[in-house]
């Protein structure tokens, strides 16, 4: 099994539990990455603008290329099927900042902005 990084904004996450939470999707230049999860591999969900990691999504099928409608802003066309394993509201999810002393991504940093480069190409193992 392995962990993958997957942003969301807040219209995105709604605009996905909206369309049933059972697909998430990626850029189309992110195929290569899309392509190596398996199922039962877990997402961890970011949300980007709140800083914080709030649902746990598990693959439960081989990744796929579609352009269906789910999303406003794009299609996210490099996208895999998925069951919800945990969902917090905004107010309880985990703060990024406060696993900063176990997330090596935050080790070694030469600015203290550094780390937010690894959230920037969504799904990163």
């Amino acid at each position: 099994m392995k962990y993958w990084l997957d942003l969301f904004t807040w219209n995105t996450w709604q605009e996905f539990c909206k369309a049933g939470g059972e697909v998430s999707g990626f850029r189309e230049k992110r195929w290569a990455t899309v392509s190596r999860m398996k199922p039962g591999d877990l997402l961890l969900c970011y949300m980007t603008g709140l800083s914080r990691f709030f649902a746990i999504l598990e693959i439960t099928g081989k990744p796929y290329r579609d352009n269906t409608p789910i999303w406003s802003e794009t299609s996210f066309p490099a996208r895999v099927p998925v069951k919800v394993n945990l969902s917090l509201e905004p107010e309880y999810a985990v703060p990024v900042k406060s696993l900063n002393d176990r997330l090596s991504y935050f080790q070694n940093m030469r600015s203290p902005h550094s780390w937010t480069g690894h959230f920037r190409g969504s799904p990163t193992e």
